[in-house]
C-alpha cells in the first residue's frame, strides 16, 4: 500500500535541479502519488507542468501570503483556469488557500474576500480544497460556515479540540506531517492518536515543515532542512506508533482518507502513467 502525500510544493524553482532525485527517492520510499499545491497565479502553470510531467496531482489557488499577486481580474482568471482544467485528470482541486494570522502586515480584509471567492469557485465546480489555517481558526471557520466547502483537508492542523470538531463537522479531513514527529508537539500528536479512521491524512509540505530527524541532522551535521516527499515515511511511522498500528495500516488509512477528501484522486491513480506506475 503506497503513501499519498496530500500537500506538497515540489514545483518550487529551487528544487528543479534535484527533482528527478527527489522523485526517485519518493518512489523507493513507497510514495504512490502526491498533490502539488500552487502558491499563486505566477506559478499555476509551473505547478501544473511539474505535476503532469511526473504523473502527480495538482491544485490551483491563491495562498494567503501571495495576496500581492491579486489585482483586478485575478479571481476571474482563477475561475477560468479551473474551468479549463476540469477535463485534466491531474487536476484535483483548489489549493493552497485560506487565512493566515501569523505573518504581520497581511491585508486581512482582502484575504477574507479572496478566500470567500475561492470557496465560491470550489462550490461551483464541486471541488475540494487544501486549506491553510495558521493563527486564524475562528476567522477561517466563519468563512467556511458562510460558504460550506465541498470537501478537502485542513493543511498542517494544529488547532484546538473545538476547532478540530468543527472542521470535521464540515466534512474536512485534517492533515499531519513533520510536526507530528516531534515529541514536544503534544497537542498535534494527541489529535493524531485520537482521531477516528477517515478523519486524518498524511502530508509533507515539501520543501517545508521538516520532521524531527531532519531537524536533528541539521543541528548535528548542518544537513539540509528542506523536506522531501520521501519524508512522509517518518510521519507515517509516527502515526503508526501513536495509534498502535503498523506503518502499512497507517498508509492505507491515510490513503483512503485522501481519496475521500479529494475524490478526483481516484481517477489520477487509475491512469496508466500515474507516478507509481512509471
Amino acid at each position: 500500500m503506497g503513501f499519498i502525500d496530500t500537500h506538497s510544493h515540489l514545483w518550487v524553482p529551487r528544487l528543479e535541479e534535484r527533482l528527478p532525485e527527489l522523485l526517485a527517492d519518493a518512489r523507493r520510499a513507497g510514495v504512490e502519488n502526491m498533490l502539488l499545491c500552487a502558491g499563486g497565479p505566477s506559478n499555476w502553470d509551473l505547478t501544473r507542468e511539474v505535476a503532469c510531467e511526473a504523473g502527480l496531482g495538482y491544485l490551483l489557488g491563491i495562498h494567503p501570503l501571495a495576496l500581492d499577486e491579486v489585482g483586478d481580474g485575478t479571481i476571474e482568471k482563477l475561475r477560468d483556469e479551473v474551468q479549463r482544467r476540469m477535463e485534466d485528470p491531474h487536476f484535483i482541486g483548489i489549493g493552497e488557500v485560506g487565512l493566515d494570522g501569523f505573518v504581520p502586515g497581511i491585508d486581512q480584509v482582502l484575504a477574507r474576500e479572496v478566500f470567500l471567492a475561492e470557496l465560491r469557485i470550489a462550490r461551483e465546480f464541486s471541488l475540494p480544497l487544501s486549506i491553510h489555517v495558521r493563527k486564524s481558526g475562528s476567522q477561517t471557520m466563519g468563512a467556511l460556515r458562510r460558504l460550506p466547502p465541498p470537501g478537502g483537508a485542513v493543511h498542517a492542523f494544529n488547532g484546538s479540540d473545538v476547532e478540530r470538531d468543527a472542521f470535521l463537522q464540515l466534512g474536512l479531513r485534517l492533515g499531519f506531517g513533520g510536526a507530528c514527529t516531534y515529541a514536544g508537539s503534544k497537542r498535534i500528536r494527541r489529535h493524531l492518536a485520537e482521531l477516528p479512521d477517515g478523519a486524518w491524512l498524511l502530508e509533507t509540505d515539501a520543501p517545508d515543515m521538516p520532521g524531527s530527524k531532519r531537524r536533528d541532522a541539521h543541528e548535528r551535521e548542518g544537513k539540509s532542512l528542506f523536506t522531501e516527499p520521501a519524508d512522509i515515511l517518518e510521519a507515517a511511522r509516527a502515526a503508526a506508533e501513536l495509534r498502535g498500528i503498523t506503518v502499512d495500516e497507517a498508509a492505507k488509512v491515510s490513503r483512503d482518507a485522501a481519496i475521500a477528501a479529494f475524490p478526483r484522486l481516484s481517477g489520477l491513480l487509475a491512469l496508466p502513467d500515474a507516478f507509481a506506475k512509471r
